[in-house]
């Protein structure tokens, strides 16, 4: 598929889903919306599209969207189209619960009740949660907006009286262990910010396989200062992935590892400040 039928396809999805399900509030919304369809898509093993090329598919195909009308988005989806967006929203849905429900086992069982106010480690602790519920790996704006919408629902005081599935708890209690080795996590993701090759590029070409090998080469030196097995390993890696790549800039970065730090501290500030709403969601769980 070429790249101008590759736009086409993809924001007549766009219009179908914000059709059928969520009226965009703002860009960003409409970014996250456009790359969950994608993510999806990639999921199913239906879309073929270089790491490199979708950040401007998805920024072209927002761009051409913003200039038309909700209105004058047809009210007529073709069966295909329907069936792809009700996918997409079912899955995005999904897994909102399944971090915020993951979030409120871990508050509930996990963590110390001293540090049940989690207003300044809310987003990390998100994003940690993120890859142990899901295997595809999330895109920036799909990350932000998961987070957003996952501090906006959560309440302590809900999640200490819920009633906590099984599935919930066991996703729960790997964080816990993981939340251990916070100076390992530190530790790698220092040593590739430092590394001036990639700060030449944007970080969203950070992959599995290079903190992985920069996890390998830590542990080779310290194998006795941390006693990490395999599974908790290959989890670290996709957690710190996933926050390198939330860190990226838009565009090619020659930013510093301090400037690049400060940026992210700025983010999660800004997320900090999303308003939390006293909701109560079920435990929706189910066998995978």
């Amino acid at each position: 598929m070429n790249e101008i039928a590759t736009v086409e396809s993809l924001l007549n999805s766009l219009k179908a889903y914000t059709k059928r399900f969520e009226i965009p509030d703002s860009r960003d919304n409409l970014l996250a919306i456009a790359s969950s369809i994608l993510t999806f898509q990639q999921k199913q093993g239906n879309l073929a599209i270089a790491p490199q090329e979708i950040e401007s598919l998805i920024q072209n195909t927002v761009d051409q969207f913003n200039g038309e009308l909700l209105s004058d988005i047809p009210d007529i989806i073709d069966a295909n189209t329907e069936t792809l967006v009700t996918g997409v929203h079912q899955w995005v849905q999904t897994l909102e619960s399944q971090v915020l429900n993951t979030l409120n086992a871990y508050v509930q069982n996990f963590l110390p009740k001293q540090d049940f106010n989690l207003s300044d480690n809310l987003p990390d602790t998100i994003l940690s949660i993120i890859p142990l519920v899901e295997n595809a790996q999330l895109r920036k704006v799909e990350a932000e907006s998961l987070i957003q919408r996952v501090t906006s629902k959560f309440n302590v005081q809900n999640a200490l009286s819920q009633v906590i599935g099984n599935d919930a708890i066991a996703i729960a209690q790997q964080l816990a262990k993981l939340m251990q080795f916070g100076s390992l996590e530190e530790q790698i993701k220092n040593t590739l910010l430092n590394n001036q090759s990639l700060i030449d590029q944007p970080l969203e070409t950070i992959t599995e396989s290079l903190v992985n090998k920069e996890l390998s080469k830590i542990l080779a030196n310290n194998a006795l200062q941390f006693d990490i097995d395999l599974d908790s390993q290959q989890m670290m890696v996709k957690q710190l992935t996933l926050k390198l790549n939330v860190m990226q800039s838009s565009s090619p970065s020659t930013k510093s590892a301090a400037a690049i730090a400060k940026q992210m501290d700025a983010e999660v500030e800004a997320l900090k400040n999303a308003r939390q709403v006293n909701l109560k969601i079920d435990d929706i769980f189910k066998p995978r």
